[in-house]
């Protein structure tokens, strides 16, 4: 079977039906538009022979698959028994049901203007190896979300870009999405995952009580404030980065809830409380930071500290 499918966006919105997955250069640049938070989510281990069948295209894991998905998992992921993805992302009530950079005529108001990588990445998966990237496909192409865009279709397509074809992304385009998105995860993980991941290793990630929180399929959301701490200790740009992010932050979020507010839905009441609840971490969190740094206090590594404020001033782009 010819695992090829292509791939022509027509920018009908249907997949921009929530806040994407965002690095933190990309929610610094866009703080007043996406409430940022943490996303954390199980990703399921693969074993050897393991049989991955989406519709009629099947295919069994061979060792070199294995070893390409262990390879993501120590470069992108966290091991704590399980494997766990912990990535910032956007944040809005799901009864909107839309990205917050969507404009009334359903095109992007920041295509042009920084849009996040992960949106170029659309509709491949960066947690997943090249050579499985048509499984992807095809569930997409049955998902819900996608249902009569057409976007997205098997084999080659006049008008459509040749996605992948046996196991090759054919793409040039996404091919380099791809690549930058997993870059930008690994710097994640460098710059402020490592850290926030052993910070809750105790109370979160070996709790039998407390992953049952992490739902399957899908994301726990917590405060981005322990990504924040993580990087402004690098230096006092870093901090003043942060503190201007979260003064940004509490204000999107009151004009968040008070739209809320007035739309008196009650399925928005626990998004407006956890809302709530992110306000009340930039709080602690600015108080944390308002507190001067002594000479020598700054960072213990300051070979990171040219990187991590390029990095987040958005100068690695």
């Amino acid at each position: 079977m010819v695992n090829a499918f292509s791939f022509a966006c027509s920018a009908c919105g249907k997949c921009c039906n929530s806040p994407p997955a965002m690095s933190l250069p990309e929610l610094f640049r866009h703080r007043d538009l996406f409430v940022g938070c943490i996303a954390i989510g199980r990703v399921p281990r693969r074993r050897l022979h393991e049989k991955l069948r989406v519709g009629k295209h099947e295919n069994i894991l061979s060792g070199a698959e294995i070893a390409a998905f262990d390879t993501i998992a120590d470069t992108l992921l966290h091991r704590a028994g399980d494997t766990f993805s912990i990535t910032t992302q956007g944040y809005d009530y799901p009864s909107l049901a839309r990205c917050p950079a969507l404009e009334d005529d359903g095109r992007c108001a920041i295509h042009f203007e920084g849009k996040p990588v992960t949106c170029e990445v659309v509709p491949l998966d960066p947690l997943v190896p090249d050579a499985l990237q048509h499984l992807v496909l095809a569930g997409r192409n049955q998902s819900a979300a996608y249902l009569g865009a057409d976007c997205i279709q098997e084999g080659e397509r006049t008008g459509a870009a040749l996605m992948v074809a046996e196991g090759r992304i054919e793409d040039a385009s996404a091919k380099d999405a791809l690549a930058r998105r997993r870059a930008s995860l690994a710097a994640e993980r460098e710059v402020w995952g490592k850290t926030v991941f052993e910070s809750l290793r105790k109370d979160l990630f070996e709790s039998p009580a407390a992953l049952a929180r992490v739902p399957a399929g899908g994301f726990l959301t917590i405060s981005i404030a322990p990504a924040l701490l993580a990087v402004a200790g690098v230096s006092a740009r870093c901090r003043q980065l942060c503190l201007d992010y979260i003064d940004s932050q509490l204000a999107l979020i009151e004009r968040c809830i008070a739209q809320a507010l007035l739309r008196r839905r009650l399925d928005d009441r626990p998004f407006t409380r956890e809302l709530r609840g992110f306000a009340s971490a930039y709080q602690r969190a600015k108080a944390i930071l308002a507190v001067p740094v002594s000479a020598g206090d700054s960072s213990s590594q300051p070979s990171r500290v040219p990187y991590v404020e390029a990095y987040l001033s958005g100068a690695d782009r």
